[in-house]
């Protein structure tokens, strides 16, 4: 497993940040959403709360394999994620929904993740790079 560099926790946790899930379906079939609710409470975990996400909630039943890519401007990172954990009950849940309620949302559970890579993908000659 691996540890997300400061500065992309930074980014992560910053206004202006696309944040993007990936998932695939049991046959490879790729899924992307843009997911706000993308938070790493440590620099080894990420936790996404399952806000209108069917599709995705059911890849990651059926498919383990999934990465979030955050980007702001020229400056963009591929994380990927393993062992992901669907929890419908919980202190955890219950911040996500406390976060969630000042925008009018709701999550039904929340998936959390072990930090397996961490790759620049951001638009310099460094991109693909694995940095974690």
């Amino acid at each position: 497993m691996a540890n997300i560099p400061a500065n992309v926790m930074e980014l992560l946790g910053g206004q202006g940040t696309t944040k993007t899930l990936v998932t695939a379906s049991a046959d490879g079939q790729p899924h992307a959403i843009v997911c706000g609710s993308i938070v790493a409470p440590a620099a080894d975990k990420v936790v996404v709360g399952e806000v209108l996400m069917k599709r995705a909630s059911a890849n990651l039943s059926a498919n383990p394999k999934a990465a979030i890519l955050i980007s702001a401007g020229m400056e963009s990172y591929e994380i990927v994620l393993a062992n992901p954990v669907r929890i419908a009950e919980g202190p955890m849940l219950d911040q996500m929904n406390e976060n969630l309620a000042k925008i009018n949302l709701r999550a039904g559970a929340i998936w959390a993740f072990d930090v397996a890579e961490v790759y620049d993908e951001g638009a310099t000659p460094n991109a693909g790079s694995k940095i974690a």
